[in-house]
């Protein structure tokens, strides 16, 4: 059997050695989006979409996604199938002292607001 990686130890290690009290803030939660593919489309385009309507997007077919935390990509991923639900293998992930350093920034992405 594998072992499974843990970065949560890592990281509490890693806060925990800086600032006790912050050790509390790995239970926060984060938005995380994995993103297949973006397109731009007009209103008309929108307004015409139904049922069965096929939107084209960006990427190529076995391209991997892209995984994004709080406004920040820190990873990409394949497609899985597991147990009948669609599912994200991680092939390519920054280190948890980056993720961590990104995830402290203060960011504003203007296409959301």
């Amino acid at each position: 059997m594998a072992t499974q990686f843990d970065p949560t130890q890592k990281i509490a290690k890693l806060s925990a050695a800086r600032h006790p009290q912050t050790e509390q803030l790995l239970d926060l939660p984060l938005e995380t989006r994995l993103i297949l593919g973006e397109c731009m489309m007009n209103i008309s385009e929108v307004l015409r979409l139904g049922q069965g309507s096929v939107i084209e997007l960006d990427s190529k077919p076995k391209e991997p996604l892209e995984v994004w935390v709080n406004d920040r990509q820190i990873a990409r991923a394949q497609t899985v199938v597991v147990e009948e639900k669609v599912g994200a293998r991680i092939v390519q992930i920054e280190s948890p002292e980056t993720r961590l350093k990104s995830m402290s920034r203060v960011h504003h992405d203007p296409s959301r607001s």
